[in-house]
């Protein structure tokens, strides 16, 4: 059975601490620990200014009842638990979203021959100049860590001499050509990286920025900074946005967020319920998160411009999960039906990780599962736990 581990207890606490810093933490259970036996919050103390951040009793998976929208997890009974209370309508701005996400990481280059915890320095990159450089590149709610700490670094460290960086970036108070934008700028400007790339979900649109021909502040920072384009691997990546990042969705977004969240290192507790707070204070209204939609003004003007990704430098790999039949689905959480009848990972749609009008050449796509057939091994975070992936990582990087 999942639980919450020590770590997401403690991201859970730090999403907590920050609301009552913001005066918006209305009521929490001693601890934080939920009691045996407590029933849920009756519906009718539901008020529309209010966000409930409530947990499974028995799986610990946490979830958001939103003002007005708290029915569907409320008819579950007691199943569900109030962990916390929130005032709905505080003003959050721009400052408070950078320190929410600033609290989970410090936006970096992190030099990954000495793990996950320390910056590049001066002298690593200069040392880089000019060289074949292996970029990581993490998702939306997560960190350089959180995304790739299941992969087995040596490999690809002894492949590339060391010169494995990763970019710890924001994900919700920044759009991705923002985040492209920083990342050149911390480079030197004469690297001269010849670069090849991993990404994972939100960073595929991190990468297609950083190597778009139609973003005119990135190409003109990316000349003299990354000289020549090797491979670039998407994982899960949403090319293409996914449907439950549209105003109709995003509260299921938040769930299906929440959920994975709750037991996977590859996203955070507390930017989730960071963003939670965002939704029902201002609505839907960060380009950050605009930007992932399907059909969004990023998406269209990357589809239209050029680029320097191509079917012969691209590779992909993507997974069709059954929710229905998995470990997830006894976490309780509720998904929304319009992503789940399509073939998806729980978070990106199969065809969406794959670039518009530019099919992969053969041998550059790993599939778990089809388009008409589903699996139950791997979804949207799973993907570097698993031996397939990491023999495809190791075939076709270094």
């Amino acid at each position: 059975m999942m639980t919450l581990t020590p770590a997401k207890q403690a991201e859970l606490h730090r999403a907590l601490r920050d609301a009552a810093d913001d005066h918006a933490l209305l009521a929490a259970p001693p601890g934080m620990q939920p009691l045996a036996g407590t029933p849920p919050l009756p519906t009718a103390h539901i008020v529309d200014s209010e966000l409930h951040i409530v947990r499974h009793k028995d799986s610990g998976c946490v979830q958001f009842l939103f003002p007005s929208s708290a029915q569907g997890l409320m008819s579950q009974g007691w199943d569900w638990i109030v962990q916390a209370t929130l005032r709905g309508k505080e003003r959050l701005t721009q400052a408070m979203i950078e320190r929410l996400e600033e609290h989970n990481k410090a936006e970096r280059l992190l030099s990954l021959r000495h793990g996950y915890g320390k910056a590049a320095t001066p002298a690593e990159l200069a040392a880089a100049h000019g060289r074949k450089v292996l970029l990581l590149v993490h998702g939306v709610f997560s960190s350089s860590e959180g995304a790739f700490g299941a992969l087995d670094l040596q490999p690809l460290l002894a492949r590339y001499e060391g010169r494995v960086f990763a970019y710890d970036h924001w994900t919700i108070a920044k759009t991705p050509q923002r985040n492209a934008l920083d990342l050149l700028l911390l480079l030197p400007a004469n690297a001269g990286w010849e670069v090849d790339i991993l990404c994972h979900s939100r960073g595929g649109l991190v990468v297609r920025s950083l190597l778009s021909e139609a973003l005119a502040d990135v190409a003109r920072a990316r000349a003299g900074r990354i000289a020549q384009v090797g491979k670039v691997v998407f994982v899960a990546a949403a090319n293409q946005g996914s449907p439950l990042a549209s105003p109709e969705e995003i509260q299921h977004f938040l769930n299906v967020a929440a959920m994975l969240a709750s037991f996977s290192p590859g996203m955070a507790l507390d930017i989730v319920i960071a963003l939670a707070r965002m939704v029902v204070s201002a609505g839907f209204s960060r380009p950050s998160v605009q930007a992932l939609a399907n059909g969004s003004a990023l998406i269209g003007k990357l589809d239209r411009g050029g680029s320097l990704l191509t079917s012969a430098n691209s590779y992909y790999a993507r997974a069709n999960f059954d929710y229905g039949d998995s470990l997830l689905e006894r976490t309780g959480a509720l998904l929304s039906r319009a992503l789940l009848d399509t073939a998806n990972d729980v978070v990106v749609p199969y065809a969406n990780v794959l670039l518009p009008l530019t099919p992969p050449a053969p041998g550059h796509l790993l599939n778990f599962g089809s388009e008409a057939q589903k699996q139950n091994e791997v979804w949207h975070t799973e993907f570097f736990s698993h031996p397939a992936t990491r023999d495809f990582l190791l075939k076709h990087l270094g």
